[in-house]
C-alpha cells in the first residue's frame, strides 16, 4: 500500500500510541511529567549558577580557612581540654551550675586552653541560643563553624553533611584532655584521642536504684562502667563517693581525686523579694521532690512537731516534682490544704536566696547525696541546718549541722525542735557553718580540677611553652 494510503495510526511507533492513550486516560500524569521536567531543569540551572567563579572562590576560601584554623588548634602549646557544654542550652540544674562555676573560675588561667563544644559545632539558624552567657576569658575558646551562604552547595546541605562529620571535626582539634563533667562523654567525642577525665557526682543508681526512673537506671548501667574504665583520672565530688567507687569495684582509689564544690550559685546572687503568701516564720527544704530526698519522712516529722508545739513554723518546699512521686504529691497537697505546708515549685535564684536568708532553719533529710549543695547553701546563708546523718553530709558540712537518722521521723522532729528553739545551739551552728563555708571555694575547685587534667595529660604545672616568637614559661595571672 502506498504511504499516502496507510492508516493515520501507523505513522507513529507503538510506545507513542501508548503514551498518548495514557495521557488521555490519566491527565494528571501528563501534568506531573511536565512539572518534573521543569523542576529538574530549574535545579540544573541553579546548580550551574552556583559554579560561578565567585561562589567557587568563596567555597575554596572557607575550606582553606577552616583547615588553617584546625591546624592552628593542633599546634596549641598549652594544655588543651575539650569540654562538652550542652547543659548550658537548658535551664541549669546542680550539675550544670557545677560546670559553669568551674569554667567561670578557670577562664582567667593563661596556661590552659579550655575548648567549649555546644550541642553542635556547626552554626545554623535552627540552633537555639544558650540559656546563660558562656564564660569568657583568656583560657576559653568556643568551637564553632559558620557555613557561608555563597557555597557550591546549598547551606542546608553543607550543614547536614558537617553535622554528620562532627566526630571527625572534634577529633581533628587534637585536644590533650577530654573532660566529661557529667559521668560520660557524648558519642560525638568517640573519635577523639585525648586522655579522658570524668566527674562522678554520685552512685545513687547503685545505692538506691528504686529511687530512679527505669530509663535513667538503664542508661547509667550501660554507660557508667565503660566510662570509668576508659578514664585516665576520675574526679569525685566527695570522699564518700570515692569510697563507694572503690567499694563497688569500679576503680582503684589512687585514680580518684576528691574535689569539693564551692559554696553554690547563690553565693553570687543578690537576694530578691520573698514570694507572696508566705508566713513570717518558716523552715525550708530545697530539692527535687522525689524518693531519694526523703520528703515523706520530713512531712511525718512536721506532723509530730505540730502536735508538740503550739507555734510550729510552716514548712516551705522548693523544687519541682520528680519521678515516682504520686504518693508524695498527694501528701504534699494534703499538707497544703491543712495550711502548714507551701510548695513553691521551681524558684528563681534571687527569690531562693531570699528564702534561705529568711528561713528559721533549713531541713535536708535526704537518704542519699553525692555532695548536697542545698546543705552548703544553708551554711552560706547563716541559717541553722538539720540534715540526715549520712557520711557525705558530715563530710561536706564538717559537723556544722544537727544530724538525725534518715529513717526516723521522731528523731528528725527532735532535731528540728532544738534547731528552732535552742538559742545557744542555733548560734553555734551558724558560726560553725560560716567558718566551714570559707573552706569551700570555686577557685580552689578550679585549681584542683586543672591539676587533675594535667596529671591525665602527663603535663606539669610549669609547662614550657614554645611559640613562633620564642619560648617562655606558662604563668597564671
Amino acid at each position: 500500500m502506498p504511504p499516502s494510503n496507510r492508516p493515520q495510526t501507523e505513522e507513529y511507533p507503538l510506545h507513542v500510541h501508548l503514551r498518548r492513550a495514557l495521557a488521555r486516560r490519566f491527565p494528571r500524569t501528563t501534568r506531573g511529567w511536565h512539572w518534573t521536567v521543569a523542576n529538574i531543569e530549574s535545579r540544573l540551572r541553579g546548580l550551574a549558577g552556583r559554579f560561578r567563579p565567585r561562589r567557587l572562590a568563596d567555597s575554596f576560601g572557607w575550606l582553606t580557612s577552616t583547615i588553617r584554623t584546625v591546624l592552628q588548634r593542633r599546634r596549641e602549646p598549652r594544655l588543651t581540654v575539650a569540654v562538652e557544654v550542652s547543659a548550658f542550652w537548658e535551664p541549669l540544674t546542680g550539675i550544670g551550675w557545677y560546670l559553669y562555676r568551674l569554667l567561670e573560675h578557670l577562664a582567667d588561667h593563661r596556661d590552659i586552653r579550655v575548648r567549649l563544644y555546644g550541642p553542635s559545632v556547626i552554626e545554623s539558624p535552627d540552633l537555639p541560643k544558650p540559656t546563660v552567657e558562656l564564660p569568657q576569658g583568656p583560657a576559653i575558646e568556643t568551637i564553632s563553624y559558620a557555613v557561608p551562604e555563597r557555597f557550591l552547595l546549598p547551606a542546608g546541605w553543607i550543614t547536614r553533611i558537617l553535622r554528620r562529620l562532627e566526630p571527625l571535626l572534634i577529633a581533628a582539634d587534637r585536644n590533650r584532655v577530654l573532660f566529661a563533667p557529667n559521668y560520660f562523654l557524648p558519642r560525638r567525642f568517640r573519635l577523639a584521642a585525648g586522655a579522658r577525665v570524668s566527674t562522678v557526682h554520685d552512685l545513687g543508681f547503685r545505692r538506691f536504684p528504686w529511687a530512679l526512673r527505669q530509663e535513667t537506671l538503664n542508661d547509667l548501667a550501660d554507660k557508667f562502667e565503660h566510662s570509668v574504665r576508659e578514664s585516665s583520672r576520675i574526679i569525685s565530688v566527695s570522699g564518700a563517693v570515692r569510697d563507694e567507687l572503690a567499694a563497688f569495684g569500679y576503680v582503684d582509689p589512687a585514680r580518684v581525686t576528691v574535689v569539693h564544690h564551692g559554696p553554690g550559685q547563690l553565693s553570687t546572687v543578690e537576694p530578691g523579694r520573698l514570694p507572696q503568701g508566705l508566713p513570717s516564720r518558716y523552715a525550708l527544704h530545697v530539692g527535687t521532690i522525689e524518693p531519694r530526698k526523703n520528703v515523706g519522712t520530713l512531712l511525718q516529722a512536721w506532723r509530730i512537731l505540730r502536735q508538740r508545739l503550739s507555734q510550729c513554723p510552716d514548712l516551705v518546699l522548693c523544687g519541682r516534682y520528680g519521678w515516682k512521686t504520686d504518693v508524695l504529691q498527694r501528701q504534699v497537697e494534703a499538707a497544703e490544704k491543712a495550711g502548714w505546708a507551701h510548695h513553691l515549685g521551681y524558684v528563681e535564684d534571687p527569690e531562693l536566696a531570699a528564702l534561705f536568708r529568711s528561713a528559721q532553719a533549713v531541713i535536708f533529710p535526704s537518704h542519699y547525696e553525692g555532695f548536697g549543695l542545698p546543705a552548703v547553701e544553708a551554711l552560706w546563708a547563716g541559717v541553722p541546718l538539720v540534715a540526715s546523718d549520712i557520711p557525705v553530709l558530715r563530710e561536706v558540712t564538717d559537723g556544722a549541722a544537727l544530724f538525725a537518722p534518715d529513717d526516723d521521723p521522731a528523731a528528725l522532729a527532735d532535731a528540728v525542735e532544738r534547731a528552732l528553739f535552742d538559742r545557744e545551739l542555733r548560734q553555734d551552728l551558724v558560726e560553725r557553718g560560716l567558718r566551714r563555708i570559707t573552706e569551700l571555694s570555686w577557685s580552689r575547685a578550679a585549681r584542683q580540677t586543672e591539676a587533675v587534667w594535667r596529671q591525665a595529660a602527663g603535663m606539669t604545672a610549669a609547662t614550657t611553652l614554645t611559640t613562633a616568637s620564642g619560648t617562655g614559661t606558662a604563668e597564671r595571672s
